[in-house]
């Protein structure tokens, strides 16, 4: 197998050099995850080829990952990938609005199921979570700005003699570049206009009138695009790296997401939940890396196009009846892909492939023609970026990802700059220096806004749409998470040297000025012409392309020239809202007249440089974390991680050949699943804000590692999946894990039975006198009226929420909710004319809706039963599409409820809340008497989450009173010549 001595495992700035000097490795407080490094078990590990050094044998033979890690993330994505395939068009799957005359019919219809289900994903994680998201990012904000401002922002990352690995200007190049570079492209023209003409809480409002005059409307709209590309974007690329470049150039420890929880839980990331840590991580970047290479092909397609003049560029250039015997020999395959389209597309809807008397209609088969060579040249752009990309990954850091990301950083200020002065010049300036006052101005307020009332059922009729903070805040931030593991790994690795301040100024404060001037320059000239086109008349009919030239008089020009005649300014006019989001950039660097085309070569070309420098910077962090946090990883595993991305792209892409309608549903689909990931990415940010805050306490000794800790960690239930064995020549690494029974026994004991141990810790604490017992009836007193206490909430909890699931079996009341003939008598209600008896039904939450138009099959029952009866119900209102229907009967009919009534389980977790609240305070004091570390926010949050380990701490750390304990921990301390091997966090 060979073996992997430690300089060449973690490279010149690795663990070798750090831990020459073996006392400063005793006293350290990573001394035992550092050991574990250096002894080859900080991980599993499958290593084979010859032994790693600089040797080109060396370099693209030798294998070394953790296959466990590894195969577990393949698994995942092209599990993912085949199950989207499989899937494929589902054509008689959803139950859609359909438009038949003027009525509004629900009826089934093709579609493509998996986009349907994890944008409903995402939606549910928008409608629930906004809070969440909206919340933790303004925390995020503020955390890093006290960092920045703190006694710790000085530290390096890495020795206190170690320099810079890269310039400034190289490292400021692959910051940028990995970190939004694409997005600009795409995003820069395009999301200004959207927010200035959709549905938001600037805009336009549901009947069209505007809220805003359009001046204000165009600012406020830069103002959010400035929102989503600012700080709360880059504030979670920052957390992670400046965290994992701390602990692995200062401490020596593993690149790998895992290492950012040990100042919390030690060397248990060395384990299986380190190993799921990386393996989620790994997927996340994979299928963050492949949507963007997916979608992204889209933009660079359409830039060919428009640079090339035609609709295709791989076989012919177009097709048409002019050229059909160039084609014909096509037209078998045209109608297979025909047919394998949903007879309720739009696409066959709108087209047959045949008229009446069987005669092929050219015009259908065309289409399908261009389509699919489209789909090929996208495939093409696709392999062509990955080879590009695996020869850069594979070339290493320092030669291709550097000198990529520096030639696109200077194309990409070459653009602005040209932008900048053929454009109006002073009109850019203007509205950079405006929206930076508008930005700081308005800063707390966008960074709090929820859309509580758009969101909410009934509050977006006349105001923003509901799905806009869903369908773009919270979009951005799931992403920006999403992309967390990647490119904050990536920050970390090309970072060592700089101190903690340098290193927040580099991805935050420098990259944000240039986000801003960059959609200043192109949103603010794509804004400029969206207003233009408005009030020049251009509309998305005009020319059929919703282009015209004009010729207007602009008031800074002269109002007559030398010759009397008067001066107008004449350009190309494009109504953008009218165009795709590819299109918009493409379409104001063409209205410069004869610079346009040469500027959209320019800008292809550095799209193209942009996603190859996403590709190889996604397929080196997979590389690292795959490999155990290796800085250099062998090169067959740099290749295979760059053919993955590829790979799962163009599956995706390729199944959208089938799919006319919508092409890129499949990599939606991944984009949004991947979006999902955020969510619990957004705990696990938080958690690493605090392991940031201890580890930097740990390094200059204000906390003490090993000392005033609890006895187990809390994660410990007994169970170890499995370990690494010692050796760094071992192939395979593996050690069977372990079970400590009588631990995991007793952990499932008190997930059922909290209440003895609850009463143990008590009692002992209040003979402690902790806090002081009444004299008169005794400490066992006061603990048995609080156990009793704590045991009815606990029981509480658990038998309403079991109630509420549970059927009475009184007419389906929690099935379908009170229907009974008849209803239930409610009061009395006013008209006019007298008083008048009414009745109501006892529905209160989410039901099953079924239109009139189906109700055959397992429906029938359920139509039968629930169609509303007016003359025992206040008139049910059903909503068909955006009208509201007072006939019920017309509307549809309601069914079983969706879930649970929750009528007892909300009380029911009231009731868990107080019983973690009460725990919280026991472990409060257990802590105030021990000299245990920790807050009363860690106290809570173990206490909800985790309250049978709590319970097993507690009752392990009062077997002995607190002043023995203190004592023998100093006597420990005193003889102890280095730290403990594990950390009891």
């Amino acid at each position: 197998c060979g073996s992997t001595p430690i300089l060449s495992h973690f490279g010149s700035s690795g663990l070798g050099v750090l831990w020459h000097n073996r006392a400063v490795m005793a006293e350290d407080w990573c001394a035992a995850a550092a050991r574990r490094v250096e002894k080859g078990s900080d991980g599993v590990w499958l290593r084979f080829g010859p032994p790693v050094d600089d040797s080109l044998m060396s370099k693209f033979f030798s294998v070394r990952f953790n296959p466990i890690t590894s195969g577990a993330a393949t698994v995942m994505l092209f599990g993912f990938v085949i199950v989207l395939l499989a899937i494929g068009v589902d054509r008689e799957g959803c139950l859609s609005p359909q438009t038949v005359g003027e009525s509004t019919q629900w009826k089934y219809t093709a579609c493509y199921t998996p986009q349907i289900e994890f944008s409903f994903w995402m939606k549910w994680v928008a409608d629930c979570f906004t809070w969440l998201y909206i919340g933790s990012q303004d925390c995020w904000v503020v955390f890093l700005a006290v960092l920045y401002f703190s006694r710790f922002a000085d530290m390096k990352l890495g020795k206190d003699d170690d320099e810079p690995e890269f310039s400034d200007f190289a490292w400021f190049s692959m910051v940028f570049s990995c970190g939004v570079g694409v997005g600009l492209f795409f995003y820069g023209v395009a999301e200004p206009i959207w927010h200035y003409v959709d549905v938001n809480r600037y805009g336009h409002q549901w009947n069209g009138t505007e809220r805003l005059p359009d001046n204000e409307r165009a600012q406020a709209a830069m103002n959010l695009t400035w929102f989503h590309w600012g700080l709360h974007g880059w504030v979670v690329y920052a957390v992670v790296g400046v965290l994992l470049a701390f602990l692995h150039f200062r401490k020596g420890l593993p690149m790998t997401i895992k290492t950012c929880f040990y100042p919390l839980i030690g060397e248990r990331i060395y384990g299986f939940w380190g190993d799921f840590v990386d393996s989620v991580s790994i997927v996340a970047t994979t299928m963050g890396v492949c949507t963007s290479l997916g979608l992204g092909v889209f933009q660079i397609n359409a830039g060919i196009k428009k640079l090339t003049g035609y609709p295709n560029w791989i076989k012919l250039s177009y097709y048409n009846a002019e050229n059909f015997g160039e084609w014909s020999d096509r037209v078998d395959s045209l109608r297979d892909y025909y047919l394998d389209y949903p007879v309720d597309s739009a696409f066959r809807k709108a087209h047959n492939f045949t008229d009446e008397n069987g005669d092929l209609i050219i015009g259908t088969a065309s289409k399908i023609a261009s389509f699919v060579d489209t789909n090929d040249e996208q495939i093409l752009i696709i392999w062509l970026i990955t080879l590009v990309a695996t020869f850069s990954v594979a070339s290493g850091l320092q030669v291709g990802i550097q000198s990529l990301s520096m030639i696109c950083l200077y194309l990409g200020m070459f653009l602005m700059m040209v932008i900048l002065l053929m454009d109006d010049t002073w009109y850019i300036m203007n509205l950079y220096t405006q929206s930076l006052g508008y930005y700081l101005w308005d800063f707390l307020r966008i960074s709090f806004y929820s859309a509580a009332f758009a969101q909410s059922d009934h509050g977006a009729r006349e105001g923003e749409a509901s799905w806009y903070m869903s369908g773009w805040t919270i979009f951005y931030w799931g992403w920006w998470i999403a992309f967390a593991p990647f490119v904050g790994i990536f920050f970390a690795r090309i970072s060592k040297g700089r101190t903690i301040r340098q290193f927040l100024n580099g991805t935050m404060t420098l990259p944000i000025a240039y986000n801003f001037a960059w959609m200043a320059t192109f949103g603010g000239a794509g804004l400029k012409m969206e207003m233009a086109a408005d009030k020049f008349g251009v509309t998305c009919d005009t020319n059929g392309f919703a282009r015209a030239n004009v010729c207007r008089v602009v008031e800074r020009m002269r109002p007559s020239g030398y010759g009397g005649n008067p001066e107008v300014f004449c350009s190309t006019l494009t109504k953008l809202s009218c165009r795709g989001t590819t299109d918009m950039i493409f379409d104001v660097l063409y209205q410069y007249a004869d610079l346009g085309p040469f500027m959209g070569v320019i800008c292809l070309i550095s799209l193209i440089l942009y996603f190859i420098t996403s590709s190889d910077s996604g397929s080196l962090v997979d590389d690292i974390v795959s490999a155990n946090g290796i800085e250099e990883p062998p090169v067959v595993q740099r290749v295979y991680w760059a053919f993955t991305e590829g790979a799962a792209a163009t599956a995706l892409l390729y199944q959208g050949r089938l799919n006319y309608d919508a092409p890129d549903a499949g990599l939606r689909a991944l984009q949004s699943a991947s979006i999902c990931v955020g969510l619990p990415y957004t705990f696990l940010i938080c958690f690493m804000c605090v392991s940031l805050w201890r580890a930097l306490q740990y390094e200059r000794g204000e906390l003490k590692w090993g000392e005033s800790q609890f006895k187990h960690s809390i994660l410990d239930v007994g169970v170890t999946a499995y370990g690494a064995a010692e050796g760094t020549s071992r192939c395979f690494n593996l050690k069977l894990g372990s079970i400590d029974l009588s631990r995991l026994t007793t952990f499932f004991f008190y997930i059922a039975a909290p209440v003895l141990p609850f009463f143990s810790v008590t009692s002992k604490m209040k003979r402690l006198g902790a806090p002081k017992s009444s004299a008169i009836l005794g400490p066992v007193f006061w603990a048995a009226a609080t156990t009793a206490f704590a045991a009815a909430m606990f029981y509480l909890w658990f038998i309403l929420v079991l109630v509420d699931y549970v059927d009475t079996g009184v007419d389906g009341v929690n099935v379908y909710g009170n229907v009974i003939p008849g209803g239930i008598w409610t009061g009395r209600g006013w008209t006019p004319d007298e008083y008048t008896e009414y009745k109501v039904t006892q529905r209160f939450g989410l039901y099953k809706r079924y239109p009139a138009e189906v109700a055959a099959g397992d429906n029938k029952t359920a139509l039968d039963a629930f169609v509303v009866d007016q003359s025992n119900f206040f008139p049910e209102y059903l909503q068909a599409g955006s009208e509201y229907n007072e006939t019920g009967v017309a509307a549809g009919a309601v069914g079983e409820r969706l879930g649970a009534p929750m009528h007892y389980a909300v009380m029911g977790w009231y009731f868990y809340l107080t019983f973690a609240c009460l725990l919280m305070s026991l472990r409060n004091q257990v802590r105030a008497a021990y000299g245990l570390s920790g807050n009363i926010c860690e106290d809570f949050f173990a206490s909800l989450f985790l309250y049978p380990t709590v319970l097993m701490q507690l009752e392990e750390m009062v077997t002995e009173p607190p002043a023995q304990k203190t004592a023998a921990s100093k006597a420990v301390v005193v003889a102890a010549t280095c730290v403990p091997e594990s950390h009891d966090a």
